[in-house]
């Protein structure tokens, strides 16, 4: 003969599941934090390693300016100027990096006028990379022609002996959970300013 559950075996059933559900959102509720910094993390990672790569793309283009400026204006270890065609407009910006704070900026000057000039005030200000925690570690290291076999880094004294350039960005969206910062690094040579190689040496 088939019987109904009694109120105690009920209770007991309601218990149980009770239990299980709490445990379960509890696992969902903990695991819903990681899951956010590990997709926070991603995206940074993401977006300075694009931004990287156009570092790279303009650096490579270094150019005289339309005002007949050398390529290179700045090369400090958190600042990086120069002049290159961004935009493939046939006119060669001035363009700045520079890390303030945890943000990578980039500047964009064109210029202007007759004769041509590149105002300071007209500086496009945009943010290419945030989270970006070097702190007083250099995001951008010189190196001569001779790199790498010479890697003893240049300063900002030896602007025109700059031919080569590394870039390292450290990536961490949230300094206080998990994962780990990410390193990211790229380098590139800069070909419109190449020595000659088989250069003959003065004995």
């Amino acid at each position: 003969m088939s019987r109904g559950l009694t109120i105690i075996e009920v209770t007991i059933v309601l218990g149980i599941s009770s239990i299980i559900l709490i445990a379960l959102m509890r696992f969902l509720a903990s695991g819903y934090p990681l899951s956010r910094a590990v997709f926070a993390q991603a995206s940074a990672t993401e977006t300075a390693r694009l931004q990287l790569k156009r570092i790279t793309f303009a650096l490579r283009e270094a150019r005289e300016s339309d005002a007949g400026g050398y390529p290179l204006v700045a090369v400090e270890p958190q600042r990086l100027v120069f002049y290159a065609d961004i935009d493939d407009d046939d006119a060669t910006e001035r363009v700045r990096y520079e890390l303030t704070g945890t943000t990578l900026v980039r500047g964009i000057i064109k210029p202007v006028g007759d004769p041509l000039t590149y105002p300071p005030g007209q500086e496009q200000v945009a943010t290419v990379a945030a989270h970006v925690r070097n702190g007083a570690d250099p995001v951008f290291v010189y190196y001569s022609g001779d790199y790498p076999a010479d890697t003893d880094p240049l300063t900002a004294a030896d602007l025109n002996e700059v031919k080569y350039i590394q870039f390292r960005l450290l990536i961490d969206a949230n300094t206080a959970a998990d994962p780990a910062p990410l390193e990211l690094i790229s380098q590139v040579a800069l070909r419109n300013l190449k020595t000659n190689l088989a250069e003959e040496v003065e004995e």
